[in-house]
């Protein structure tokens, strides 16, 4: 059986929450939070390419 609550589908959701809320309640700041989350994704793409650059060096 799939495994279909992980940690990616949590925030993800949450993310489209915040995108939601702040779309309805403050628009003039729509912008500025998708600048942020895409910041905060390419720091995530980074870090778990580090991670498995490590991991494959150390075996």
């Amino acid at each position: 059986m799939k495994k279909y609550i992980t940690p990616a589908n949590i925030a993800i959701f949450i993310w489209g929450i915040g995108l939601l809320f702040i779309n309805e309640m403050y628009y003039e700041y729509l912008r500025y939070y998708l600048y942020i989350s895409i910041i905060l994704a390419v720091i995530a793409i980074i870090y778990d390419r580090l991670k498995r650059k490590k991991e494959n060096q150390h075996q």
